[in-house]
């Protein structure tokens, strides 16, 4: 009888903190990794070890530039066709003359440098290529699909971000870049 009568008050004890903690208003955190990021803001620091193309290869020695980042990886397999035609949008831009204002910076996001040396053999670019093994730039940068890119100002400002490669993706990037190009730089600022 004792048993029961402890069990009973067990039984209500537990059912009222249930029901009380279940009326409590809870606060929603965001963990550093999936930290907001959005167009607008200024472009986190995405840096690693250089594999393909020339230095600089991150973005604070880039700044100035009006920038395309790309995230990737050796599993993914939009990146197949992203990466190819960020390459010629890359080559395109620079024929056109902006060579000096504008660059593509790879991030690619394999566990091992091996991997993503492997996809660069198989799928070469002419663009400075950076892993991040360690995925700190990918956290800071809220990537949760790839292909990720994103379009950042002379300034360093974030104006455009894709999640995933699909129909339009090229015609829309190369469009914003040119527009962006032929804002001169005193000017973003001042817009802003």
């Amino acid at each position: 009888m004792m048993r029961r009568a402890r069990a009973g008050l067990l039984y209500v004890l537990l059912a009222g903190s249930v029901s009380a903690s279940a009326l409590e208003p809870t606060r929603a955190v965001t963990p550093p990794h999936t930290q907001s990021i959005h167009a607008g803001v200024q472009a986190p620091e995405a840096a690693g070890v250089l594999i393909s193309g020339q230095a600089p290869a991150s973005v604070s020695a880039l700044r100035g530039r009006v920038l395309i980042v790309e995230f990737w990886a050796s599993w993914c397999g939009p990146c197949v066709q992203s990466m190819p035609r960020l390459d010629a949008l890359r080559g395109e831009l620079r024929q056109a003359g902006y060579g000096e204002r504008f660059e593509v910076l790879g991030v690619g996001l394999d566990d091992t440098l091996d991997a993503a040396r492997r996809f660069i053999e198989v799928h070469p670019v002419t663009f400075p290529v950076v892993v991040d093994t360690l995925g700190i730039a990918s956290r800071q940068y809220g990537v949760w699909r790839l292909p990720a890119t994103f379009l950042i100002d002379h300034d360093g400002t974030i104006e455009q971000i894709y999640h995933g490669y699909g129909e339009g993706f090229g015609d829309d990037l190369r469009q914003r870049a040119l527009s962006l190009l032929q804002t001169p730089a005193e000017s973003v600022g001042a817009a802003r």
